[in-house]
């Protein structure tokens, strides 16, 4: 019996999984299809088919559309129920396009923008990291640094059913690591440390970093910050935007001990002493924060960025 148990329970497991790749390829299909069919039209009719796709989601998703107003009006109170509500379906259909160029990179020449100091760490081959966000189109921010550096790589949350193709990625010159492997951040370490530039998003909650985030306590995802320290690799800032012809642009900027002192109003700074991970993440949050209101209908409002936790 307990043979013929197992027999059933491994033939069972075969079927599961055969089962759940025939899905995966199925939906991978499927996908692509849709892609290739997008990729027919102009660039404008695709973005207001995408635009419309992602506002007709947000209207059936409950949830997430309340949270996304509470969020804006919560952030931004002098903002009526009204206006608050139109942002946040301007914003969801922004966003849906801004992720799906994802599957079209190639197609994208974005506009750079950065200073002289900025340029030259980006041009010097000796990798950097570099603190992202959710904002416009999500991966233009590596693969405008693939335009300058050869290792440009990047941390994504890739579903199931694409993680075994990620041409997307390769053909415009990004590695793109799984935040889901149980090795990522060491793998960012060693790639940092042979002079990869390494874009991540951080304006995402995460129980790491007390911040403060238009005008409440939150917590932040604070790699970036110690992957730079660990690697002892020069810290940007990066975003990307669309102007209103369609065209990305992407701002670089660097956040150097100096810059960050002169900013630290809160407390006594020398050029000398090394800036605490806490003190260069609130001067990442202060920046995302004045990029977001200049923005708005750009960034991504409806993820739980002010969870309630225990200090």
């Amino acid at each position: 019996m307990k043979v013929n148990n197992a027999s059933k329970s491994t033939t069972t497991d075969i079927t599961n999984s055969k089962r759940s790749l025939i899905k995966q390829k199925t939906i991978s299909l499927g996908i692509r299809l849709l892609v290739s069919t997008l990729l027919k039209l102009t660039r404008n009719r695709r973005k207001k088919l995408v635009q419309n796709i992602g506002k007709t989601i947000l209207r059936f998703a409950n949830k997430t559309r309340k949270r996304a107003i509470n969020n804006i009006i919560n952030a931004m109170p002098e903002f009526s129920i009204k206006e608050a509500t139109d942002l946040a379906f301007d914003a969801y259909g922004n966003c849906a396009y801004g992720v799906a160029e994802s599957f079209w990179l190639s197609q994208i020449e974005p506009d750079i923008f950065c200073d002289e100091e900025t340029l030259q760490i980006l041009q010097s081959g000796t990798g950097a990291c570099i603190a992202t966000m959710h904002i416009g189109c999500y991966e233009a921010v590596p693969l405008a640094v693939a335009k300058f550096a050869k290792q440009s790589v990047t941390l994504t949350n890739i579903p199931d059913f694409l993680a075994d193709t990620m041409d997307f990625y390769s053909e415009v010159n990004i590695t793109a690591i799984n935040k889901k492997s149980e090795n990522a951040f060491s793998e960012l370490v060693t790639r940092a440390g042979n002079n990869a530039y390494i874009s991540l998003h951080c304006d995402l909650y995460a129980n790491q970093t007390e911040v403060t985030f238009f005008g409440q306590k939150t917590k932040a995802p604070s790699g970036v910050v110690l992957l730079a320290k660990l690697t002892k690799k020069p810290l940007l800032l990066a975003y990307a935007v669309y102007q209103d012809d369609g065209q990305v642009q992407v701002f670089f900027e660097t956040l150097t001990s100096d810059k960050l002192a002169e900013q630290n109003t809160e407390q006594e700074t020398t050029q000398e002493s090394e800036q605490t991970v806490e003190q260069v993440m609130a001067q990442i949050y202060q920046r995302f924060e004045q990029i977001i209101r200049q923005y708005p209908s750009q960034w991504y409002w409806s993820y739980n960025r002010w969870k309630n936790y225990s200090s």
